[in-house]
């Protein structure tokens, strides 16, 4: 009987195994993969606060930091300051920040670039169009793209400091002007 018990619990144990590898997999192929490093950044053209439309091939040429935010990650707002305080330190040199708001009004977007006194373009993707192309299933999401447009780095998650942003602008810029 004990047998019967052992082998009724292991056949049980196998199923339930096989029942959540399977859903785990399914779930991971309906999942998008990350945007690859090394492929072309795809371009897009939004507005910003002020309703004008913006492209990302306006900066083609300069080492481009994007980065995908709104104003309820903690995160982003933490990193928002060190982002500003590393563009004015190299926009003379050819480094641009482009930040995507994620999803909210324009009036929360502004509100977000007063407070932290933005003189970087804040572009804004209400319905997440681009957000779906750069493939963000979370935040904060930025990438660096080179002055060819290639992704160079992916950053998933990570509040950093002006000193990491500004190691990375650093490497980009010498990458550009040898």
């Amino acid at each position: 009987m004990r047998s019967i018990m052992k082998t009724a619990s292991t056949f049980t144990m196998f199923l339930a195994v096989i029942t959540l590898s399977s859903l785990v997999l399914l779930g991971m192929a309906d999942r998008p993969k990350p945007l690859e490093l090394g492929q072309v950044a795809p371009t897009f053209t939004l507005p910003d606060l002020a309703g004008e439309q913006v492209s990302l091939d306006e900066a083609r040429g300069k080492v481009i930091f994007v980065m995908f935010w709104a104003s309820w990650c903690h995160p982003c707002m933490k990193e928002m300051p060190e982002v500003q305080a590393t563009f004015e330190q190299y926009k003379s040199q050819g480094f641009q920040v482009v930040a995507v708001n994620f999803g909210e009004s324009t009036a929360t977007a502004q509100a977000t670039a007063d407070r932290f006194g933005l003189t970087f373009p804040v572009l804004m993707d209400r319905r997440g169009n681009v957000a779906a192309e750069y493939r963000v299933l979370g935040l904060p999401l930025s990438f660096f793209v080179d002055s060819e447009g290639i992704v160079r780095e992916r950053i998933f998650g990570l509040t950093m400091t002006k000193e990491e942003i500004g190691k990375r602008v650093k490497h980009y810029l010498q990458s550009v002007h040898g």
